[in-house]
């Protein structure tokens, strides 16, 4: 029995880790998959307890293809955040660059591919999560792999200037009825307020900068390319805390 108890302990821990209203993770801890020829980075995903939202980071060679596929019941949200891709459906091609971001429906095929001469930098997030996504299984480039099944509807996929945004970019008058996507900046010293509610998750991934959060008994501090993930009811002081811009992705899934 002692082998039980100590199983038994394990879980009760693990359960309370993700349990946890406030937690920074760090890019440095982020686990890699593939998909096509791109390799990404899993930073929220389910293993940390997340059940309405992922984040992902991809860094995509000039020509490289992150397969097609099909969320079977999530959306998904591709912002490029360094170069240009191409969204790719089928034989089309539709080209999205630095400050833009493609809101793709549950259902939806798709896939990217770097377009220009340097790599792109990329993150996503899907809502809610899809486990099949990390284990290989929707990679339609695998020797021997189906083509995906799903539909290419025109118009179905919306492109967004986030950059130009100081606040949402993704909502319900969208199409995103499961989460919300915002950019944010923040100077030195100044800060902004958020809360999730109870049940609900948000994430705050930090581009550039640096920043810390407060709730009402701890505080957290996150640098580039950190992100803060948070399991409501929690409400949250975020404050700039690097000289110069800090530019944050906000994700809220209610």
């Amino acid at each position: 029995m002692p082998g039980f108890r100590l199983l038994a302990g394990f879980a009760a821990l693990l359960s309370a880790a993700h349990a946890q209203p406030v937690r920074v993770v760090r890019f440095a801890d982020s686990i890699p998959f593939k998909m096509g020829e791109v390799t990404s980075r899993r930073i929220v995903h389910p293993g940390i307890g997340a059940k309405k939202t992922t984040l992902n980071l991809s860094i995509s060679q000039a020509g490289a293809e992150f397969a097609q596929h099909v969320h079977d019941y999530s959306d998904d949200t591709i912002l490029v955040l360094e170069g240009e891709v191409n969204l790719r459906q089928g034989g089309s091609m539709r080209l999205f660059k630095a400050g833009e971001c493609a809101f793709v429906p549950t259902g939806q095929i798709h896939g990217t591919v770097t377009a220009g001469q340097g790599d792109t930098v990329m993150i996503s997030f899907q809502n809610p999560p899809d486990l099949i996504l990390y284990t290989g299984a929707r990679d339609s480039k695998r020797p021997g792999a189906a083509a995906p099944k799903g539909e290419i509807t025109p118009g179905a996929v919306k492109f967004v200037n986030f950059r130009k945004k100081n606040g949402e970019f993704t909502n319900a008058k969208l199409g995103s009825h499961r989460a919300r996507g915002s950019r944010r900046t923040l100077k030195k010293g100044r800060s902004f307020r958020t809360k999730a509610a109870s049940g609900g998750e948000q994430l705050l991934f930090v581009w550039k900068g640096a920043i810390r959060v407060k709730d009402a008994t701890n505080a957290y501090t996150a640098g580039e390319r950190d992100t803060v993930f948070i399991n409501g009811p929690v409400e949250l002081e975020v404050t700039g805390d690097q000289d110069g811009l800090t530019e944050i992705i906000q994700v809220d899934a209610p």
